[in-house]
């Protein structure tokens, strides 16, 4: 089992690309992450970390809102 990183941005879910071995290093990276963009003055996004079976993709299904910024869903 790994851990995947995954930064939600106005409402929109994006995979960071991090994989973690357990769930407090994915945790602990998000929140450093959070504090040096608080540093330069920039509010961090909202983030959660997934577990996900080790070597298999993570697919990410959300549905279609009527306020999304993404023109193609």
């Amino acid at each position: 089992m790994e851990f995947v990183l995954l930064w939600v941005l106005s409402g929109n879910i994006l995979d960071s690309g991090l994989r973690y071995e357990d769930a407090g290093s994915c945790y602990a990276d998000a929140q450093n992450s959070g504090i040096e963009l608080r540093e330069i003055g920039l509010t961090p996004p909202k983030f959660t970390c997934v577990a996900v079976a080790k070597g298999k993709d993570l697919k990410l299904v959300v549905p279609a809102t009527p306020r999304s910024s993404f023109p193609f869903n």
